[in-house]
């Protein structure tokens, strides 16, 4: 480990401690449920996946600053997730300060979305979508190594709804076998102005060759999303992200986009994605939806019937469909 990277760890545990003192008396607690049931097809059969999460945050404010704090616990369904964990992991765990001009945060948490994805109950995916350095397991495709590595990013609020977020992630080793890791830099620019919201941003760093592989290779990426509503309870989103690999057995180029939009509850999205690599080009197109209808009127309870399907084309490959439904239960406590 660096001396920077023991600093910043060193950092963050003075932090939480710090949090924890003179804010422990309003630190807010809470939780919720979320369970998909559903149908797919291509041998699927019926399946069901699910997780409570807990959250513990507090924030004190200072002398024109704050800090504040957040740790969340998972505990999944199936009994075993993220590493065998006895069903139970670390989602969120991170320490923040600053001021209303410009905050540092670092830990394990998940930076500025660039492809955000609503209502993606039974969404496919699989496409590029600038999210390498964005946090959390993506840090890791692997899982491997997730304790070294650094993540910290300084936001700055440039004027009235025009942020920029600097994420930086150093991930030791990332080429070990197993640990298939990035790290890199991820700038973010995020503009807000009424009923329109959108984010652009890149992604430039170091990946794993391939897997087993002791060599590290470079990749750069740039994506974005903007949504506006446009009254009547719509809302209009689109997104697209473009990256390149530079492996040793030839570059490996992705893009996707996605458009989509928010009538009321209704959450609707079509989706396209491609890699290229040498002579092998992988296509997928696909489209997801889900409706979120309220239980008996209890807040933060609702019922998401939802539908996602997918057809990937792969060079010498025979195409294929993939097609799932089923519903979505989430509760807040």
């Amino acid at each position: 480990m660096s001396p920077f990277q023991k600093f910043a760890r060193l950092s963050a545990v003075a932090a939480a401690v710090i949090v924890a003192a003179p804010a422990f008396a309003a630190a807010t607690v809470d939780a919720n449920a979320e369970f998909d049931t559903g149908v797919a097809n291509n041998g699927g059969g019926s399946s069901q996946g699910g997780r409570i999460e807990t959250n513990i945050s507090g924030k004190a404010e200072a002398n024109g600053g704050f800090v504040a704090g957040r740790g969340t616990i998972i505990a999944y369904l199936n009994g075993g997730a993220l590493g065998g964990n006895n069903g139970a992991a670390v989602d969120d765990a991170w320490v923040q300060a600053g001021t209303a001009a410009f905050d540092v945060k670092m830990g394990r948490w998940e930076a500025a979305d660039l492809y955000p994805t609503p209502g993606d109950v039974f969404r496919f995916g699989n496409g590029y979508q600038t999210n390498n350095l964005r946090g959390r397991s993506l840090l890791t495709a692997g899982g491997g190594g997730v304790d070294d590595r650094l993540h910290i990013a300084l936001t700055a609020n440039l004027a009235a709804g025009v942020s920029l977020e600097i994420g930086v992630v150093d991930k030791k080793d990332v080429s070990a076998a197993g640990a298939l890791g990035f790290k890199g830099v991820r700038p973010a620019l995020s503009f807000t102005a009424g009923a329109l919201t959108a984010r652009v941003g890149l992604e430039s760093g170091k990946t794993a060759d391939v897997a087993g592989s002791t060599n590290e290779v470079s990749f750069t990426g740039f994506g974005g999303t903007v949504s506006a509503a446009v009254g009547g309870g719509v809302t209009l989103r689109a997104n697209f992200a473009n990256g390149t690999t530079s492996y040793t057995a030839g570059d490996k180029k992705q893009s996707a986009f996605l458009i989509g939009a928010d009538v009321g509850a209704l959450n609707l999205s079509v989706e396209t994605s491609k890699d290229e690599q040498g002579a092998s080009t992988t296509k997928r197109t696909g489209l997801f939806a889900a409706y979120g209808i309220p239980l008996f009127g209890i807040k933060g309870a609702t019922l998401s019937p939802a539908i996602g399907f997918q057809s990937v084309d792969t060079t010498g490959l025979a195409k294929v469909n993939n097609n799932k439904v089923g519903a979505r239960v989430h509760y807040d406590f």
